[in-house]
This record gives structure tokens, C-alpha cells and sequence, in this order.
């Protein structure tokens, strides 16, 4: 590997670990607001609320392992 091309996969992984650090921020404010409304009196609201927490952490799950795997 030439010195030009480890800068660019150094350069490309600090971008990748700013992108995964926004994402993990963004997810964890909308997982708060998620929580707030499963506490809701609304069934209907609850259960969707419930579908959207489970779909963000999955999401962040995804995240964590591939930061494991980079």
C-alpha cells in the first residue's frame, strides 16, 4: 500500500466512524421520543410506538456490529 492510499483509507475511516457516531446520536433521540409515545394512554399509539423502538434498535445494533467488523 502506498503512503497516498493509506491516507485515503485512514481519511475514509475517520469519515466512517463520524458517520456511525451522527447516526448512534440520531437514533438515540429517536428512540427517546419512541419511548415517550409506548408510554402513551392510546393503544394504537403504544403498539406503534413499540414497533418503532424495536426497528431503532435493531438499527443500532447494526451500527455496533459494524463498527466490529470494519
Amino acid at each position: 500500500m502506498t503512503q497516498q492510499q493509506d491516507l485515503s483509507s485512514k481519511d475514509a475511516e475517520k469519515r466512517l466512524s463520524t458517520l456511525r457516531h451522527d447516526l448512534r446520536n440520531d437514533l438515540a433521540t429517536a428512540l427517546l421520543a419512541a419511548d415517550l409515545l409506548a408510554g402513551n394512554a392510546d393503544e394504537t399509539v403504544r403498539r406503534h410506538a413499540l414497533s418503532i423502538v424495536a426497528a431503532l434498535e435493531r438499527a443500532t445494533e447494526h451500527l455496533k456490529r459494524s463498527k466490529k467488523t470494519a
